[in-house]
Order: C-alpha cells, then structure tokens, then sequence
C-alpha cells in the first residue's frame, strides 16, 4: 500500500476521535510543570500536533502564543474549529508545515512540543534539527515510544522491529540527547489509561464502523487489522514498552 493511500484511511479511521494516538491531559500538564523556567507568555511550537488536543491543553495552562503545525490539512481543520469554538485564535496559530523542514528562524520559540511525532523524522534528528529554533535555555518536550524493560518476547520485539525499528531504550534516548547538546530535565511513563481509556478504547468503538463503511477495501481491513493487532501487544505487553515523556532543557 503506498503512503498517500496510508494516510488516507488512516486519517478516516481517526475521523471525530479526540486524539490521534496515545495520551493525556494530565501527562501533558505534568510535562509542563517541569519546564520550570518558562517566562510569562512563552513561545511555543507544537509539531506534529494532528487535532490539537495537546495544544489545546497548553493553551488552557500556559498564557503564551502557540504556533501548531502538522502536514495533514484534515487534522488541522478539526483544530482550527475547536480553536475558533474555544476562542483562542488570537493565541494558536495554525500552520500547515513540514517537521524535517520547519520555516522558522532560530532561536524562535521558548519551549517545543512533540507527542508522539518525532518518530516521523527520527528521535536523533528531532533533537538535532529542532535544537536551532529554541532560545538558549528553552526547553524540548517529547513524547517517545521506548522499551521499558530488557529481554522483551519474541513476539513484541519482532512487531516493532518491522513497525519501530529504531526505538530505543529510556537510558539510550537520554544518552543521544545529552550528546546532541540537551540537558534531560525529567522523564515518566504515559500512564495506561492514556493508551487505553483515551486512545484504543474509542479506537475500539470506532473500528467496526470503518470496517462497515468499507467492506469491499482490501486496503481499508489491512489498515484495521494492522490496528487491531497493535492494540492486542499493547493489552499483552505493555509492561515492556510504551511512551515515556521527556523534558530536555537546551545547554548553552
């Protein structure tokens, strides 16, 4: 299946779910609280941001400017109402804008935010390409797949060996940030209940109607097969892996 093609069913499968992928108010607001440093109305880039929810939630919690960006128009739209419903336009601007090209100088913005994207371009390239655009002392929170424990089964490793190969180890990730010039400022677990009771569990509901709508798509029960699968490793080994969040505070 080519990507555009990917990208499509995916993007109806997600039509109407508050998120896009594993999270939580709370874990976001627990990031948050770390960046301790932050001034009075901070500058913030939210990339990969998908429907905002995060966003929305930095913007309920913080009084700066936030400038989301992500590549999928359909994303953003679903954003921009809840921005216009909320009444934030004069404090979220909404960017369509590529991750591995991001059109802003250096040196613009107090703290980035990424939960669950930087896989996109890879961890190492995020913390290397995204470093320029914050201000001396600014600080890069991330939400990242990553193993939690050694020696995982078999069958968990060989399924993100062929989805994830390049993720890593907690202790790996804090390494290749201190290496690219990131002091780590603090780092935990995304809770179970943002996998499970804000994320697969609405997943759950909604897949018998995209399979519904699209029976005769060979590709479109690929897409829900390959999503049922993924929520079964999580139900079975989600003690081995999950996202863990973390706050990184640039060193100058």
């Amino acid at each position: 299946m080519e990507d555009e093609r990917l990208i499509e069913l995916l993007v109806e499968l997600h039509e109407g779910l508050p998120r896009l992928g594993p999270g939580n108010d709370e874990s976001t607001l627990k990031a948050l609280a770390l960046c301790e440093h932050l001034p009075a109305e901070p500058e913030i880039l939210d990339v990969g941001c998908g429907t905002g929810a995060q966003t929305l939630a930095l913007a309920a919690n913080t009084d700066g400017h936030i400038t989301a960006v992500d590549l999928i128009p359909d994303f953003l739209a679903q954003l921009d109402k809840n921005v216009v419903r909320q009444g934030l336009e004069e404090r979220i601007e909404i960017r369509e804008a590529d991750m591995n090209e991001l059109p802003f100088p250096e040196a613009s913005f107090d703290l980035i935010w990424s939960e669950g994207a930087i896989y996109i371009m890879g961890f190492d390239n995020g913390l290397t390409e995204w470093r320029p655009l914050v201000k001396p002392g600014g600080y890069l929170v991330v939400s990242e797949a990553s193993w939690f424990k050694p020696n995982p089964p078999q069958e968990v490793r060989d399924f993100w060996n062929e989805n994830y190969p390049a993720m890593r180890t907690v202790d790996e990730n804090l390494a290749a940030a201190r290496q690219r010039g990131w002091l780590p400022v603090g780092h935990f677990h995304l809770p179970k209940e943002g996998w499970v009771q804000e994320y697969y569990k609405r997943l759950g509901e909604r897949l018998p109607v995209f399979r519904q709508a699209n029976a005769a798509d060979p590709d479109a029960q690929g897409v829900a097969d390959m999503t049922e699968h993924e929520m079964s490793m999580y139900s079975r080994y989600s003690d081995f892996y999950g996202y863990e969040f973390y706050v990184f505070r640039r060193a100058d």
